[in-house]
């Protein structure tokens, strides 16, 4: 594994090694995880958007619910008020 220094600004932001961001699709930018190990260490991790199977999964856990009553006036009552 190549080493590389990563620099840190007074703000928290970093700039990661281009070929990481490149090998985890990561080039234009875009979200981690960071754990905190209690050795002091950083992992990060790329957050992946979730695959078909494990899509399907969490929408099988998604129980539905009936919507209020009123849900066309408070549609149209959200749609005035963004439009003002």
């Amino acid at each position: 594994m190549k080493a590389t220094t990563l620099t840190i600004s007074s703000k928290g932001q970093t700039l990661m090694p281009l070929d990481w961001r490149k090998h985890n699709a990561l080039g234009r930018g875009g979200s981690c995880n960071a754990f905190y190990l209690e050795d002091g260490a950083l992992l990060v991790v790329p957050v992946k958007p979730p695959g078909k199977e494990q899509l399907k999964k969490l929408l099988a856990k998604v129980k539905p619910t009936r919507p209020p009553v009123d849900w066309k006036q408070r549609v149209a009552t959200a749609l005035q008020n963004a439009r003002r």
